[in-house]
C-alpha cells in the first residue's frame, strides 16, 4: 500500500512539473515574458528529467524534457509556417564545471580519433534559421518546435548584419544558417528611456524586446529598432569545410557577422575553463547580452558519430552563468512621479543596496496593475534583481518579514502635484491638466537638457526654485529671465547669474531640428525631429501639414502623425512657439547659424565612429559637434566610416576597424586638432 501511495505521489509530482514547465514555455516562447529565471526553470526541468528516468512507466512523448519550444498558435502576425529541412535542436544546459567534465569524458570514451573543441559565446536572443538558395536569402524562420517555425522574412530583411546575397561565388545551392537575433544593450536602454518618459512600462530585458520586435507589423518600425544578428552554424550538403572553426571563418567571408570571441581548444580541460572564467568576469564589457558559453566538438565527422538525442546534440553543451542571488532591501517610501506627458509612475524608495556593481536607491513599480499583482504593502521586504544586469526590479516579496498590521498600497485618485482627478488608459493613470506644475517643470527640464537646447546651469533644482518664485511657468519664460530676477534666487550670485544668462542666449544658436525636439512633442524624438525639419523647411508649414504629408516620411505612422497634429492644435503650444520665434530661436532652415566651411574641412562629408570614453567632452557632445560641422556619426562598424576616434577603455570596435583598410584610427588628441582646425577656418 505504501509503495502504491509513493507511486501515486511521484506520478502527481511529474504531472505538476510537466504542467508548470509547459506554462513557462508558453510564456517564454509565445508571450515573450517569464515569471521564472532560466536557472530555476532549468532546475525544475532537471528534476523532471531525473524522475522520468527513474520511472519510465510514466513516459509521455509531449513532456517538456523531450520537446523543443511549443506547439500551437502562431506568435508572429501575418506569418506562415515553414518546415526546417534540418531540425533545430535545443542545447543541453549545465551550471556546473563538474557536469561539464563528465560530459567531456563521455565524448572521449566515444571518440578515438583526433578531437578538439570550439568555445563560443551563448547569445541571449531569438534563434533564427536563415535559408539561402543559390546564394540569396529566401526565408527566415523562427525555431518554433524544432521541426517547423514561422516565416519572418520581411522583418529580418531590415537587419543590416544579415546579407540578402552571400559574398563570393559557388556557394552550395541550399544552406540553412543558424544564428541569434538580439537587441544591443545600448539600444535597449534607449527604447526603455523613451517608454519611461511616455509613461509606458519598460521592457523586462533585451531578449524579450528582440522577440517582440519581430512581431511588429511595420518593417519600417523594426528597422528603427536596429536589431542585430550573429550566426554560429551552417547546415547543408557539400559544405566547403569540415569543422566548426572553419565554418565560422567561412561565414564571416560570406558577409555575416560572427562573434570575434571564439576559441579553438585542444583536449585540455583547462583551456575550456580559462575561456569560461574569462567571460564569466568580463561579459558586461560586450555590447550585447550573453547568458553562458557553448562548447562544441569541432570536427563534423566526430559530431556525426556522437549524434543526437530527441532534443539535444550529444556533441554540444551550454555552460550557463549562475544567476546572482536576489538582493533583499526594504521599502522606505513610495513616491508618485508626474511625467511631462502627465503619466503617473509609482517609484519605490528603498534602503540603498549594491546590486551588480551599482547602488540601488529607487525602483520603479511600473503601474497599479504591477503593485496589485505583486501584493506590495508599505514597509515590505523587497527582493530585487537586475533584469539582464541592467534594470533593477522587484522580483518577489519576502512575506516572512512583512510588518504586523502593514497596509497594502493603493494607487492615488488625484494628481500629487495639482490634485486633478486622474484618468486611466491602458493600465496607466495620468493627470489630464495641461497646467499641472509637475508636468510644466518636466517639460522645461526636457527643453534645457543636453540633447535638446543644452542650457547648462538650468537643472531640476534651479527650475523648481524659479517656478516657485513665479519667474518660470513655461519654456518661453526662460528667454524673459533677467539678471535681477536670477539674483533673487537662493544661492545665485553675480557670477552664476551672468553664466546662466549667457547660456540661455547661446541656446538661440541651436539648429531648427534641436529646437523642434526640445518642444517635447509626444513620440517625436531626435531622429523624427531631424526628418521633419528635412521635409518641412519651417515650423509654419509643419503646423499646417496634413496626415498624408506626415505619414509619407519614413518612420512616421498614424500614431506619431496624430501626436504632432494634436500638439500644434493646442492654443497654448502655438502661443509658446510664437514667443520663442520672437526671441530669435531657429524655427526655419533659412535661419541656420551654421558657418560656411572651408572646402578642405577634415570633418564635412566624413563619417565617424567613437569607442571608449573621451576625456575632454561627452560622446554625445562630440556627436553633435561632428554633425554641426557637416559630418555623420555611426554607432557600429560599416563600410561608410572614414574615422574611428579612440578614447579610454575602448571596446571591440578598435579591433574590428583595424582590419578595415578604409578606416583611419584617430586618438582623441588628433580628433581635437580636427575641431581646432575647423575653428580657425571659420
Amino acid at each position: 500500500m505504501k509503495q502504491d501511495r509513493n507511486k501515486k505521489e511521484i506520478k502527481e509530482k511529474i504531472f505538476q512539473l510537466r504542467k508548470k514547465l509547459s506554462e513557462y514555455n508558453y510564456q517564454y516562447y509565445t508571450l515573450d515574458t517569464s515569471e521564472i529565471s532560466d536557472y530555476n526553470f532549468d532546475k525544475k526541468l532537471r528534476e523532471l528529467f531525473l524522475l522520468e528516468k527513474e520511472h519510465p512507466e510514466f513516459y509521455d512523448p509531449s513532456s517538456p524534457t523531450l520537446r523543443i519550444g511549443v506547439e500551437g498558435e502562431k506568435k508572429y502576425t501575418n506569418s506562415s509556417i515553414y518546415s526546417h529541412k534540418y531540425k533545430m535542436y535545443s542545447l543541453q544546459n549545465t551550471y556546473s564545471k563538474k557536469e561539464l567534465i563528465t560530459w567531456k569524458k563521455r565524448i572521449h570514451q566515444s571518440i578515438s580519433s583526433s578531437l578538439s573543441f570550439v568555445c563560443e559565446l551563448k547569445y541571449d536572443g531569438v534563434s533564427i534559421n536563415l535559408i539561402y538558395k543559390n546564394g540569396f536569402l529566401t526565408h527566415a524562420v523562427t525555431r518554433g518546435n524544432g521541426k517547423k517555425g514561422e516565416e519572418v522574412i520581411e522583418n529580418v530583411r531590415t537587419i543590416q548584419s544579415i546579407p540578402l546575397k552571400l559574398i563570393g561565388e559557388k556557394h552550395p545551392s541550399y544552406l540553412e544558417i543558424r544564428g541569434e537575433i538580439f537587441l544591443p544593450i545600448k539600444k535597449f536602454l534607449e527604447i526603455n528611456a523613451k517608454r519611461t518618459i511616455s509613461g509606458k512600462k519598460p521592457y523586462a530585458n533585451p531578449r524579450n524586446t528582440a522577440s517582440g520586435t519581430l512581431k511588429i507589423k511595420n518593417s519600417k518600425e523594426v528597422y528603427k529598432r536596429t536589431l542585430s544578428c550573429i550566426v554560429y552554424s551552417v547546415m547543408g550538403k557539400n559544405l566547403p569545410f569540415d569543422t566548426q572553426y572553419q565554418a565560422l571563418k567561412t561565414l564571416r567571408n560570406w558577409g555575416f557577422e560572427i562573434s570575434e570571441n571564439f576559441l579553438l581548444c585542444s583536449k585540455k580541460t583547462k583551456d575550456i575553463f580559462h575561456f569560461l572564467d574569462y567571460w564569466t568576469q568580463w561579459k558586461k564589457t560586450l555590447p550585447y547580452q550573453i547568458d553562458g558559453i557553448v562548447i562544441k566538438v569541432n570536427e563534423y565527422q566526430n559530431q556525426f558519430l556522437l549524434g543526437y538525442t530527441n532534443k539535444y546534440p550529444r556533441w554540444a553543451i551550454a555552460y550557463k552563468f549562475r544567476p546572482k542571488k536576489l538582493s533583499e532591501t526594504r521599502l522606505l517610501n513610495l513616491k508618485f512621479q508626474v511625467g511631462r506627458t502627465g503619466i503617473i509612475t509609482p517609484v519605490a524608495e528603498v534602503m540603498p543596496k549594491k546590486i551588480s556593481g551599482t547602488i540601488v536607491k529607487r525602483v520603479t513599480l511600473y503601474n497599479d496593475h504591477f503593485i496589485q499583482k505583486m501584493g506590495i504593502h508599505y514597509g515590505d521586504a523587497l527582493l530585487l534583481e537586475k533584469g539582464g544586469d541592467i534594470i533593477p526590479k522587484v522580483a518577489k516579496i519576502n512575506l516572512k518579514k512583512r510588518l504586523i498590521n502593514a497596509s497594502p498600497i493603493y494607487f492615488l485618485k488625484k494628481c500629487p502635484s495639482c490634485k486633478s482627478h486622474l484618468r486611466k488608459k491602458n493600465e496607466l493613470f495620468y493627470c489630464p491638466n495641461n497646467f499641472c506644475p509637475s508636468q510644466n517643470m518636466k517639460k522645461i527640464q526636457h527643453f534645457v537638457s543636453e540633447r535638446a537646447m543644452n542650457i547648462k546651469g538650468i537643472g531640476k533644482e534651479m527650475i523648481k526654485k524659479l517656478y516657485q518664485k513665479g519667474f518660470l511657468y513655461n519654456i518661453s519664460d526662460l528667454y524673459q529671465l533677467k539678471k535681477e530676477k536670477l539674483l533673487q534666487i537662493d544661492g545665485v550670485k553675480e557670477k552664476l547669474a551672468d553664466f546662466l544668462i549667457k547660456n540661455i542666449e547661446k541656446s538661440k544658436d541651436n539648429l531648427y531640428q534641436r529646437v523642434l525636439y526640445a518642444l517635447g512633442i509626444p513620440h517625436v524624438g531626435e531622429d523624427i525631429s531631424k526628418k521633419l525639419t528635412e521635409k518641412f523647411s519651417n515650423v509654419n508649414s509643419l503646423m499646417q501639414a496634413e496626415e498624408p504629408q506626415l505619414t509619407s516620411i519614413s518612420g512616421i505612422g498614424k500614431k506619431i502623425s496624430e501626436s504632432i497634429k494634436t500638439f500644434f492644435s493646442i492654443k497654448e503650444n502655438k502661443k509658446i512657439v510664437e514667443i520663442l520665434m520672437k526671441h530669435g530661436l531657429n524655427f526655419s532652415d533659412f535661419y541656420k547659424k551654421n558657418p560656411v566651411k572651408n572646402q578642405y574641412s577634415p570633418i564635412e562629408g566624413k563619417s565617424f565612429l567613437f569607442t571608449g570614453r573621451l576625456s575632454s567632452m561627452t560622446r554625445n557632445k562630440a556627436k553633435k559637434l561632428v554633425e554641426l560641422l557637416g559630418g555623420r556619426v555611426f554607432h557600429t562598424v560599416n563600410k561608410k566610416i572614414h574615422f574611428l576616434v579612440v578614447g579610454k577603455n575602448f571596446g571591440s570596435k578598435l579591433e574590428k576597424c583595424m582590419k578595415k583598410n578604409h578606416i583611419k584610427i584617430l586618438t582623441e588628441d588628433i580628433f581635437m586638432k580636427f575641431l581646432e582646425q575647423e575653428k580657425k577656418e571659420k
